[in-house]
């Protein structure tokens, strides 16, 4: 008995960007591969605004921008290009030479799980994120339940998680010497 092998094609990160800069719907490239990102749900798009709007809020002033969905970031190892549901970046923006739309340096990445990506987010995405040398945190956002959990890079270099849980609870954001209260980013999301 024989099985039928579905052939993906190898494409080079040039050509996945020469495509990406085209194309009306946006792709994740890893090792070789591209893959459509799925929509979000409520949910998703609610946590990264709320979470993009109390960072935006405890870094004004400070030098660094945050962003949606909508940037594309080159992880450490270059083998990754993926849109982070939030981004900061402090300080100058590096970009890939000759892609101005590609930043390279952000120190704060957050991506809200759903089922769909969870593997990825904790998997590939966990392991490129701690490649990059800029980022020095990323948070997992749960959409089930208030509970938060945050990866930071201690002076050391060696990675430590911690989780928040409960809307009574502050996220501590150390990476970025900032916090956001669990009521404000599971402000309209969860049913009451």
């Amino acid at each position: 008995m024989s099985m039928a092998v579905q052939h993906i094609p190898w494409i080079s990160p040039d050509e996945y960007l020469n495509q990406e800069e085209l194309a009306s719907t946006r792709h994740m490239y890893f090792d070789g591969v591209v893959t459509a990102m799925a929509g979000g749900s409520l949910a998703h798009g609610a946590l990264a605004m709320n979470l993009g709007a109390g960072l935006h809020a405890a870094l004004r002033g400070r030098g660094c921008q945050v962003f949606g969905s909508d940037v594309l970031f080159r992880t450490g190892s270059g083998e990754m290009y993926t849109y982070p549901d939030v981004m900061v970046l402090c300080g100058p923006v590096e970009t890939v030479e000759g892609r101005p739309h590609v930043v390279t340096n952000p120190v704060f990445v957050a991506e809200v799980l759903s089922p769909s990506t969870e593997a990825i987010d904790r998997g590939a995405k966990s392991r490129e994120y701690r490649a990059s040398a800029s980022l020095r945190q990323y948070a997992l956002v749960s959409q089930e339940q208030p509970w938060v959990e945050i990866h930071t890079r201690d002076d050391a270099g060696f990675w430590r998680i911690t989780e928040t849980r409960g809307l009574d609870a502050e996220c501590e954001f150390t990476g970025l010497d900032c916090r956001v209260p669990m009521a404000a980013l599971y402000e309209g999301v969860l049913k009451k």
